[in-house]
């Protein structure tokens, strides 16, 4: 499974899902997940495309 991670320090409850995405990382080759830092400030239109490819690429999206 593709998993898309959008890092944004809004989600709550952070720690536990931070927890269960390391499992998933831990996986033997079934899960792959890409990590996007948005909260950079100023991100260039370039990163913001990679971002959405990966989004539409992903099976599943998740914020963080």
């Amino acid at each position: 499974m593709r998993i898309a991670v959008l890092e944004t320090d809004l989600f709550p409850d952070k720690g536990t899902l931070e927890g269960a995405l390391a499992v998933l990382e831990q996986a033997p080759a079934a899960h792959q997940l890409f990590r996007h830092d948005l909260r950079r400030p100023k991100l260039t239109e370039h990163e913001w495309d990679v971002v959405l490819d990966a989004i539409l690429a992903s099976d599943v999206v998740v914020t963080v």
